[in-house]
């Protein structure tokens, strides 16, 4: 979680200074909900469903046969 105070005082300040709660100040935080399990599979199922994975195999197969060929 991100937590940004706004101070009208000192501008932006991302708890650099100690905080003190007798301040007016407004306090903005964001809450985010990350999968990187399930946003892999969905992006290795879109790879997969309009063909890149062949082009991807096929890079790698030219791949190792052109670096057979170089010193």
């Amino acid at each position: 979680m991100i937590l940004l105070i706004l101070n009208p005082v000192d501008g932006f300040n991302i708890l650099d200074h100690s905080l003190n709660l007798f301040h007016h100040t407004i306090i903005l935080a964001q809450q985010v909900n990350v999968d990187i399990v399930g946003d892999f599979v969905s992006k290795w199922n879109h790879i997969v469903k309009t063909g890149q994975i062949w082009a991807f195999f096929v890079g790698v197969v030219a791949g190792w046969g052109i670096r057979s060929l170089l010193p």
